[in-house]
């Protein structure tokens, strides 16, 4: 099952659909319980259509791991899907003692590492991964090891709860994982809620872990894929780990390589005894319900899930302040890119609402980066095929600006795209320009209620979005943070934002030595290309849509960027969209064929 799809190019896709979405109401109504075992529930009435979209949120993302076992928290996202001690197997007994006999021969293996790894620092061999690299003893192990595996394989009911699901009108079975957070969730019928209740309190109570080792194995390849496949992937991710000097937003969610390859089982099980535990999970229930009614079915199933027996620890290690401007400077097969990133504010803080007017006033295609580089200078391109990897997601612009208020910490970031023969120098001095206006004059009245408005929209918009589905994701983004009532009162605060304030903060964060600088060239060979080159974005969707192998997740996929191709008006973005379309229809024949042989 392939229930990751596309998740850059889909949220995109999402928060684009939302933008054209009917304006309705700005407020949440949620109704909040508290189960016995600390368990956080909030439901909202939507009586337009009769399903509910459920979701469970865990407070844990990367910000929560420490060295040695980055990445777990995305690998958590995947492993919560093999099943429980009724699903997904065929046989319990034998698929347990078969798990037993993985860990032990791991232990041995993971003695013949440390093996390998002193002699990797001592230069005896040049990568871990290399077939060639490994002991005798490690490949002789592995010879058993990979026996079992197969065996494992055997004792498997592949998707059994996609399957459940499916059967019983579900869909949209998906998950993700960020810096702060995780989240599972699913659209169903309305009277398929005692089925969701006994599905997900059983895989919440009785996960089994299945396929731990090979799973490990398709995170890295995911990784592959997604950040080390792309052309700036890990330019970005070299920069972001640059940025964040101490705390835990040092890596990316994916993880570093070398720890996803080395954590074990027992690191798992503690990690989700942690997190997982109910005292440390928000349900999320949207659509066509009866709070007080429901409520009683979800004490039912998951008050008998007991409290963790050790509450998850708070994230000490503080960002450390910053001495002197930061750059690294790069060479890509993609255009000239500078990306200037501030430290900021977190989640909450009185200024991170005057530092999200600000971005309002710098991003967009009505904003002033967009004016300056786009339409005075020239050097800019007016729009970009793809969301990047920009920390605040970027909107799919050339050219934005975002405030990204994490839970423990914040970043302003600056993104811009150049032309082709733009330097990434002349990008960023557009850039201190449109700054240094910014902090000599106060932002005009009109210019920043039309910001003010602009966001509200945004808001309401994102609210609507998909039936539910937005509501899901801004309550459930805001419970995870610790405050769902923030989903309600952040876009009032950002209302009370004055001039000055707007002025205040970008003198007091952008400053040089808090700066943070990457500049990109294009790479020789690739420069004749220019505008007329492959959107490195675009490339990687298609890649992302070769791997899947799930008709029907395919399928769907196909059908919400159907949705969403009249609503493009760029031409260049409608015509990588359909030609994205057009890959996506042909693969899908190709999956549904080999299905049906």
């Amino acid at each position: 099952m392939e229930r990751r799809i596309l998740p850059a190019v889909f949220i995109c896709v999402m928060m684009t659909f939302a933008a054209t979405v009917p304006a309705v109401a700005q407020t949440i109504d949620a109704k909040e319980f508290k189960l016995d075992n600390g368990m956080q529930v909030l439901m909202v009435e939507r009586h337009d259509a009769p399903t509910v979209m459920a979701s469970i949120f865990a407070r844990v993302g990367s910000a929560n791991e420490v060295p040695g076992i980055t990445g777990i928290s995305h690998l958590f996202e995947h492993m919560m899907f093999k099943g429980t001690e009724t699903i997904g197997t065929t046989d319990i007994k034998r698929d347990l003692e078969v798990m037993a006999r993985l860990d032990s021969l791991r232990v041995l293996m993971r003695a013949e590492e440390r093996t390998m790894r002193e002699e990797l620092r001592r230069g005896q061999i040049k990568d871990m991964l290399d077939p060639e690299a490994k002991t005798p003893r490690y490949r002789e192990i592995e010879v058993v090891f990979d026996s079992l595996i197969l065996e494992e394989r055997k004792l498997i009911i592949k998707d059994q709860l996609d399957e459940l699901y499916t059967k019983n009108g579900g869909y949209f079975l998906n998950a993700f994982t960020s810096q702060d957070m995780t989240g599972y969730f699913i659209r169903l019928p309305k009277n398929k809620m005692e089925l969701y209740m006994w599905l997900e309190s059983d895989r919440f109570n009785h996960p089994v872990f299945r396929e731990f080792y090979s799973e490990r194995d398709v995170v890295r390849e995911e990784r592959r894929l997604s950040l080390e496949s792309t052309p700036t992937g890990l330019i970005e991710e070299d920069f972001s780990a640059m940025f964040w000097k101490s705390s835990s937003y040092h890596w990316e969610v994916l993880g570093w390589p070398s720890d996803l390859g080395s954590i074990t089982r027992e690191q798992a099980d503690s990690y989700f005894g942690t997190y997982y535990a109910p005292n440390n999970l928000t349900m999320i229930l949207v659509g066509d319900l009866n709070p007080d009614e429901l409520i009683k079915m979800v004490k039912k199933y998951f008050e008998r899930i007991p409290r963790g027996k050790t509450s998850p620890p708070d994230v000490v290690t503080l960002e450390e302040k910053q001495y002197g401007e930061k750059r690294l400077i790069a060479e890509a097969e993609t255009s000239p890119k500078a990306e200037i990133w501030y430290h900021t504010v977190a989640w909450k803080h009185p200024d991170s609402y005057p530092l999200d007017v600000l971005s309002g006033i710098m991003g967009g295609k009505t904003g002033r980066l967009y004016k300056k580089l786009v339409e005075e200078k020239g050097i800019a391109k007016s729009s970009s095929g793809g969301g990047g990897r920009m920390m605040g997601g970027g909107g799919g612009q050339a050219v934005d600006a975002a405030q990204d208020s994490r839970k423990y910490a914040g970043a302003f970031q600056v993104s811009a795209e150049g032309i082709s023969g733009a330097k990434p120098e002349q990008l960023e001095a557009g850039i201190y320009e449109v700054i240094e206006d910014l902090q000599k004059n106060p932002v005009p009245e009109d210019e920043l209620q039309k910001v003010k408005n602009q966001l509200r929209v945004q808001s309401i918009r994102a609210i609507d979005f998909m039936s539910g589905m937005g509501i899901l994701f801004f309550l459930g983004q805001n419970a995870a943070m610790g405050d769902w009532t923030e989903a309600n009162n952040g876009p009032k605060k950002n209302d009370l934002v004055t001039a000055a304030d707007v002025q205040r903060v970008a003198n007091e964060y952008f400053a040089k030595n808090q700066r943070n600088v990457l500049l990109i060239n294009t790479k020789a060979e690739s420069a004749a290309g220019g505008e007329q080159g492959e959107d490195p974005q675009f490339a990687q969707a298609v890649q992302m849509v070769k791997s899947m192998k799930d008709p029907a997740r395919l399928e769907q996929m196909i059908g919400m960027f159907s949705m969403q191709l009249d609503k493009v008006e760029d031409p260049k973005d409608k015509a990588q969209m359909e030609k994205l379309l057009k890959i996506a229809n042909e693969h899908l024949k190709e999956l549904k064929a080999t299905k049906d042989k």
